[in-house]
């Protein structure tokens, strides 16, 4: 049978595996599948198997679909198939309406928003499978019991729900169908909406606040309205006919029942509606008839307050106001209602709460006083509530699944070690905030002012921790190829603990003193949050687009402290996607921004990030100096935090080794590690990567036997960080051949390799980028031991592999395409070595050749172009490339062997010219003198025997 949805005809089953006759939980299911799935009306098909799902039994059934419980086979776990038959929604439109469900759920990522993990069409039926959940929705959890559940129970759940609501609306989107039957409460007490069939982008702000944050939709021409060829599933692409109402009348918005567009605040409405509801036990408006209910509504009137529930008044009039029938007279945003809520849940020290309807006067000082103290008692011990949908015992599972989801050979030691970190940082968190709280509201050992200041610090770790999560449970390759770093990135909880500091950030950065600016700025400072855990899992390109929005809603803002963030990461990313220019201009953008409004965190960042981009990624040298020590100097006067100090002193030995300065380099390098292995510990991830620099710096030194120790160390702590079989693993392994290739001990390079080689390729695939870069360095092997056929063989091996993972004109395809021009040159294809060497050229004049000055990697062509012409006989040829290949690695102050090759080319292009054979001789004895005597070619083409029998036979008479 093949995989597809069946929902008509025969039903068809796998039979069950003789391998295994007791039988996984996957085959029980098939078993009690076909008895349960038979539907009532017309010829009855059975729901049985659709994609990878097996489907167990209907759970619910709405306008749009049926949701059924099925069997996920590949992640072993139980989920949630909402499916629609042709015949259910005839009309194209209605069809996609059910895929914009999907994709409003896609885009979300959050502990409160329902998990979509497929959507698809088989034989005519749309189906959405995402998470299950075991619970009630609001509607039934709140008729359980006929007291219903108290109005500090249902506020804790709203909470939750506007919670999710908030991120929906930061996304971009309306609920627009917003009411208790589509907010569910799982058994743990985790609350979760769903149920987004009527979502879809706002439509109109209204003057919105939410207008500052943009919207999903850009600017559509006339021509792309009258596009017949439009996107009927775009989200931005209203479906709903002019007119036409929406959603379930007894929760609609004024707006609505007038239909007209909506908003963020028109869910604002519905879920202020509900809240009363679940609060009074009654809906706000009376009303028994559409006509009447709407009638109520539009003329905004509310009943009275039952008298027989007891809830504070306060919590009438926050809810009232969600209910204006004038959008403008709503809260500014859901954020800022639910933290009008989240008040209510922790009443500050010394306030009682008034009780609307009649509170009997006999309760007197005494019970009030009692049920304050066991107030007090039980407000520090929430913590571990706090994580509940961030890490629980359904995120373990979610996280574990993902890891080994992806059938990466390492994923059960990467599962190992992630595991236990996640816990130590949850509970190391769930202690803090109890500390914290205890401090103030039991101890009175410190004031409620320093209580919100450490709090709202262990809320952005909150965050940091939730989205780390949400990146490690879903099952793509990059999170569990970079989970160790993902996890050693969460943001340390020590820095909570420094009230001096977070006092003087409070004092010296302000939030904004509008109410509805301040509301927006924590919501992209929320995102913001979210960037951090994507960089360390090296997910790029999704972070960018992230991040974009968040860049143009801070500019709308013109908020500096956080315009600073924004472009800070902007930065940072662009970096790392290789626009250097680009991130330069970030950086500079940022670091004037924070300094002028003394965001002193990323007024380091961001000067340390110049540091590497400036003098590293872009070979300004001095001027990256400068910018590193503006920040490690600062630092170590005052011992400031490790992690920056030590990015500093990364950078600039960086830059120290990229100009040569191999001394100074190993300096940085030594400093840092020190540092780094008295905060962290010797197994950090950061650790092991000052390790390998300091190696690679000493193997530059000509001190082989000590950089080979300190890579074997590496491959030690590698191994027992990562396992054996991780590709971080593999770069160790490569380090390792590359220092035996050095010293010409070339089998011994070839085994780290191949050892090398046989990890990434079962771990990341013969066509990933890290193959590629093993082959190359293979092929360079060969080419040193005079084999170069083979060399040549691994050499085209590499270059396809670049071509088609990062495209034809990346740096790598470059840099490959040198590798290839050196070969055929070895073989005396001069013709078609030059046809290499001159594309490298054209790549690298592109991309890094108009820095200013242009960066010192385009020499490497014009070196190689420069050899082939004298080869061929041809030294006229030779000067103009090696005369601009001095002056490129001249202008970056380069390693002395690279810097004393371009001078001896250039010397042996001059000398046919006798004008110009005391200059070339001069070159030549520079190169000579300036030659590192080490063992082996190094990285140069030249050695310096070749130099020394040169000046031997070119003498000036």
């Amino acid at each position: 049978m093949s995989d597809s949805l069946v929902l008509s005809g025969a039903c068809t089953r796998k039979s069950r595996s003789t391998e295994n006759p007791g039988g996984s939980p996957l085959d029980h299911a098939r078993d009690i599948a076909a008895p349960i799935m038979q539907r009532k009306r017309g010829s009855p098909p059975c729901v049985d198997r659709m994609t990878r799902f097996t489907m167990l039994e209907p759970v619910g059934r709405g306008g749009m679909g049926t949701v059924y419980a099925a069997y996920d086979e590949r992640l072993d776990r139980k989920v949630a198939v909402k499916v629609l038959r042709r015949d259910e929604l005839p009309d194209e439109r209605d069809r996609a309406r059910f895929v914009r469900e999907a994709q409003a759920l896609a885009r979300l990522s959050h502990p409160h928003v329902v998990t979509v993990h497929e959507v698809g069409e088989a034989n005519g039926e749309l189906f959405l499978a995402m998470e299950f959940i075991r619970g009630q929705d609001l509607g039934q959890w709140l008729r359980a019991d006929s007291a219903g559940p108290g109005w500090r129970a249902v506020l804790e759940a709203f909470v939750q729900a506007g919670e999710g609501l908030a991120a929906v609306h930061l996304a971009g989107l309306v609920h627009r169908d917003l009411k208790p039957h589509n907010i569910m409460r799982r058994d743990d007490g985790t609350v979760k909406l769903l149920d987004f069939g009527l979502a879809r982008a706002v439509e109109s702000p209204l003057d919105s606040p939410l207008d500052a944050l943009g919207s999903s939709r850009g600017e559509q021409t006339p021509a792309e309205a009258a596009s017949p060829e439009r996107s009927a599933t775009d989200l931005s692409c209203s479906l709903t006919r002019p007119g036409t109402l929406v959603g379930t009348p007894a929760y609609m918005s004024p707006e609505q029942i007038r239909a007209e567009p909506v908003d963020a605040r028109s869910d604002q409405f519905s879920f202020c509606v509900a809240l009363y509801e679940a609060v009074y036990g009654e809906r706000p408006y009376p009303g028994t008839t559409m006509k009447a209910l709407g009638a109520s509504i539009l003329e905004g009137r509310i009943r009275l307050a039952p008298k027989d529930r007891l809830a504070p008044a306060r919590l009438r009039s926050i809810v009232l106001r969600g209910l204006a029938a004038d959008p403008h007279n709503r809260w500014p945003s859901m954020e800022a209602l639910v933290e009008q809520l989240r008040q209510l849940l922790v009443p500050r020290r010394g306030r009682w709460l008034a009780l609307g309807g009649s509170l009997a006067l006999g309760l007197g000082l005494v019970g009030l006083g009692q049920t304050y103290r066991a107030d007090v008692e039980q407000r520090c011990t929430g913590a571990r509530d706090r994580l509940d949908g961030i890490w629980d015992d359904a995120r373990r599972q979610a996280v574990e699944a993902a890891i080994l989801g992806t059938a990466r050979p390492y994923g059960p030691e990467t599962w190992e070690r992630v595991e236990p970190r996640l816990d130590a940082y949850a509970d190391a968190w769930v202690d803090q905030h109890t500390e914290v709280c205890e401090a103030t509201v039991v101890r009175r050992e410190q004031s409620e002012a320093a209580m919100r200041l450490r709090m709202r610090c262990l809320e952005e770790r909150r965050t940091s921790l939730r989205a780390s999560i949400e990146i490690l449970a879903k099952t793509q390759p990059a999170p569990v190829d970079n989970a160790i770093e993902v996890v050693a990135g969460l943001p340390p909880l020590i820095r909570c603990d420094d009230l001096g500091w977070l006092e003087q950030q409070d004092q010296r950065m302000p939030p904004p003193e509008d109410p509805v600016v301040a509301a927006q700025v924590d919501l992209l400072r929320e995102r913001l949050a979210e960037i951090s855990p994507m960089v360390e899992a090296s997910r790029n390109a999704e972070a960018l687009e992230a991040l974009e929005p968040v860049v143009r809603r801070a500019e709308a803002l013109d908020y500096p402290p956080l315009l600073a963030e924004a472009h800070y990461w902007r930065g940072v990313l662009r970096s790392r996607s290789g626009e250097y220019t680009q991130a330069e201009q970030d950086l500079r953008r940022a670091y004037v921004q924070a300094l002028e409004h003394h965001h002193d965190r990323i007024v380091l960042d961001t000067a340390q990030w110049l540091a590497f981009v400036v003098g590293y990624q872009l070979a300004r040298y001095d001027e990256g100096q400068r910018w590193g020590e503006m920040t490690a100097l600062p630092l170590a006067r005052s011992g400031g935090d490790p992690d920056q100090w030590v990015e500093s002193l990364n950078s600039l030995g960086m830059i120290a080794s990229a100009r040569g300065e191999y001394e100074d380099a190993r300096d940085y390098y030594e400093r840092a590690l020190a540092i780094w292995d008295k905060a962290k510990g010797t197994g950090h991830p950061k650790s092991i990567m000052l390790l390998s620099n300091l190696a690679i710096v000493r193997s530059r030194q000509g001190e082989h036997e000590d950089a080979q120790q300190h890579h074997e160390r590496a491959l030690r702590l590698k191994e027992k960080a990562y396992g054996a079989n991780h590709p971080r693993v593999a770069g160790t392994l490569t380090n390792l051949g590359t220092e035996h290739g050095i010293r010409g001990e070339y089998d011994e390079a070839r085994r780290y390799y191949e050892r090398a080689r046989e990890i990434v390729e079962k771990a990341l695939g013969a066509d990933h980028p890290r193959y590629a870069m093993i082959l190359e360095n293979l092929g360079i092997t060969y080419r040193y031991r005079g084999l170069y056929e083979d060399a040549k063989h691994y050499q085209e091996q590499a270059l396809r592999i670049f071509e088609t993972a990062l495209g034809a004109d990346h740096p790598s395809v470059a840099k490959s395409l040198v590798g290839l021009g050196h070969v055929h040159r070895l073989l005396g294809k001069y013709d078609d070595a030059k046809t290499f060497y001159q594309r490298a050229r054209r790549i690298l004049e592109t991309v890094v050749g108009a820095a200013s000055p242009p960066h010192p990697l385009l020499a490497d062509p014009l070196i190689g172009l420069a050899i082939t012409a004298l080869a061929k006989g041809d030294p006229q040829a030779a000067r103009a490339p090696a005369e601009r290949a001095v002056a490129l690695r001249e202008a970056a102050t380069m390693p002395p062997e690279l810097l004393a090759e371009a001078r001896f080319v250039l010397a042996r292009a001059l000398w046919s010219d006798r004008r110009q054979r005391a200059r070339a001789r001069a070159l030549a004895e520079q190169a000579r003198d300036d030659r590192p005597k080490t063992e082996g070619p190094g990285e140069a083409e030249v050695d310096l025997g070749e130099i020394d029998a040169w000046l031997a036979t070119h003498r000036i008479e």
